[in-house]
């Protein structure tokens, strides 16, 4: 009886043993730039087995829990996601391949829409007052007192706030922003509404300057509370 006793307390501690070394087992590594080698900080590790997560620090170093036959997925704004299966414990080295395009290329190309061309006899009866080269200022009374001319005005700033949100949209858009941030669903229309810019600071940023607002505003966004990253409902009841 006591050597059943025995060898079974001994094949417990034996199990214990190589499940928290199994457990406690993890693989460390770098990741970088593909294309210039350069480290590349805050990449997102996702084991899919045990669901644990890591992020790059400065000088692209990860560790994460992990055994053989794992899974692992790496995540960056502005770069494609890659994965790789552990063969072995060995120190892993990852480079992410860019996913920035051509900003050019993905900004909405239309038709220019022109709301002082579109509704001119609109424009027309709304303005009151008429400045002319080599003309006196000339005022109208009933154009700026009259019903028409008071609706003609607040169709015009209606059309203006119209014109401005057309113009935010032509670089600042779905197509774009999921260019750069790998954004989905709900995540990605709380960071459309919540890093909206406005035309001004759109028109002081180039392509490259562009960029880079989309990447910082990303590592915000990921930052926040998960309950921050998703917009209210609109349904009374529904979180």
């Amino acid at each position: 009886m006591k050597s059943i006793l025995r060898n079974a307390l001994v094949f417990l501690i034996t199990y214990l043993l190589l499940n928290s070394t199994l457990f406690a087992q993890e693989i460390q590594g770098t990741v970088a730039d593909l294309q210039n080698r350069e480290l590349l900080e805050y990449v997102e590790i996702i084991n899919i087995n045990n669901q644990q997560k890591t992020l790059t620090n400065k000088r692209g170093e990860f560790k994460i829990q992990a055994a053989v036959n794992h899974v692992l997925v790496f995540i960056q704004a502005g770069y494609h996601p890659d994965t790789v299966l552990i063969i072995n414990l060995k120190p892993l080295k990852r480079y992410l391949r860019s996913s920035l395009v051509n900003l050019n290329m993905v900004e909405i190309k239309g038709i220019a829409f022109d709301p002082r061309e579109e509704y001119i006899r609109v424009y027309g009866k709304g303005k009151a007052f008429n400045m002319s080269v080599n003309k006196p200022l000339s005022f109208s009374p009933w154009k700026y007192f009259s019903y028409e001319g008071k609706s003609a005005r607040k169709f015009k700033r209606k059309m203006k706030i119209e014109w401005i949100e057309k113009e935010i949209d032509k670089r600042f858009n779905n197509t774009v922003v999921r260019a750069i941030c790998p954004l989905e669903k709900y995540e990605l229309d709380a960071f459309m509404v919540r890093y909206r810019p406005t035309l001004k600071e759109l028109e002081r940023m180039d392509h490259d300057q562009f960029k880079l607002y989309l990447l910082d505003a990303y590592k915000q966004f990921k930052e926040l509370p998960e309950a921050e990253r998703r917009l209210p409902s609109l349904m009374p009841g529904n979180p």
